[in-house]
């Protein structure tokens, strides 16, 4: 569990890198994929387009890289704001479901 607590904090500092550097242009899948992997460590094994509401979003599937925990292949998704590469939040997510 901890190190799944560990690879959501990398994945929300990608979020925050990812909308620094994207400005105002909008992301690819592919840039999303790069700095997601390379922030949080783990794999991406699927992006899916999605809308919520009007946002341009992603739904980016991650496993964890294997270790000696509980964690160690773990498989989660988080949500991308297409258009500037932040993370969506949960409230946000539950309110377009």
């Amino acid at each position: 569990m901890q190190t799944w607590r560990y690879g959501m904090a990398a994945i929300l500092a990608a979020g925050a890198g990812l909308a620094t550097t994207a400005a105002m242009a909008a992301m690819t899948a592919d840039q999303v994929r790069q700095q997601i992997e390379r922030e949080s460590g783990g794999k991406v094994i699927k992006i899916e387009p999605r809308k919520y509401g009007s946002l341009e979003a992603f739904a980016v599937t991650v496993m964890n890289p294997g270790g000696n925990n509980n964690a160690g292949f773990q498989v989660y998704t988080v949500i991308v704001n297409a258009e500037n590469g932040t993370l969506v939040s949960e409230q946000r997510q539950r309110q377009h479901y």
